[in-house]
């Protein structure tokens, strides 16, 4: 029996519709109040995760989607906004490593200045205390997924394909320089509201994982919201879960 499944989450509608689009034979189910379709991709099995927006219910989505569908790896895709000056829209960022860019201690100071300050770990689960302590700032992404999205950039043609850092928060940041900061002290690429706290879940289960973004804009190009770049990614997105799931068979 064919127990190989890959979990691919979107946050929003229009993240997941051309995922549930090409599933064959669709399977839906709701765990608690989060909507999980299992079905086929050609000949690869897949979960889809609408997760809803932001941190706490792509962690929630995460972990309930492990516990009921065991997945072999786990894809978090979707649009996001860029801090890199140099990606411009339908760039695709491949997820090497994500931060909590909400987890920050600042400086001790009588004024308000958030460019003082020091990133933290987030909170996790530790087997050796066996207790939730913070861990480490940076999330890698699983280099095996990463490889596999590297061979599908090859005949990518919207845009670049870059491995970066990808900045996590349940904020839409639009201040230059801010966003200039954040790229220039922690090395973000871009920003979301779901990768490293669905990176966070699956690096306790011992889950592979990898956050895959699309600029939809940057503030730094004056871009407009893109919506169509959320199937363009969504495309690439199943082009990797092939890639993956043939390189785990030998195929």
């Amino acid at each position: 029996m064919d127990t190989r499944k890959i979990m691919i989450e979107g946050a929003m509608n229009m993240e997941t519709e051309l995922l549930l689009e090409a599933l064959t034979d669709p399977q839906e189910q709701f765990v608690g109040q989060w909507r999980f379709v299992e079905g086929k991709y050609q000949e690869v099995n897949l979960v889809v995760a609408v997760t809803s927006i932001g941190m706490t219910n792509a962690a929630a989505a995460t972990a309930l989607g492990i516990e009921k569908f065991r997945p072999t790896a786990v894809i978090s895709q979707g649009t996001a906004g860029g801090h890199d000056p140099a990606l411009k829209a339908y760039d695709i960022v491949l997820g090497r490593r994500s931060f909590d860019a909400s987890s920050y201690r600042s400086a001790q100071e009588d004024f308000v200045d958030w460019r003082h300050m020091e990133l933290m770990g987030s909170y996790a689960y530790d087997e050796e205390t066996q207790s939730f302590v913070p861990q480490a700032v940076y999330y890698p992404g699983d280099e095996k997924l990463l490889a596999a999205a590297q061979v599908v950039a090859k005949d990518y043609k919207r845009g670049r394909v870059v491995a970066g850092c990808i900045a996590s928060c349940n904020t839409w940041n639009r201040q230059k320089a801010r966003l200039q900061f954040s790229h220039n002290q922690f090395g973000s690429s871009c920003e979301d509201m779901e990768v490293n706290s669905a990176a966070q879940i699956c690096q306790q289960y011992g889950i592979p994982f990898l956050g895959i973004r699309i600029l939809s804009n940057t503030e730094f190009r004056a871009e407009e919201f893109r919506p169509e770049s959320a199937k363009v990614c969504q495309r690439f997105v199943l082009a990797v879960a092939q890639q993956y799931d043939k390189a785990l068979t030998g195929n």
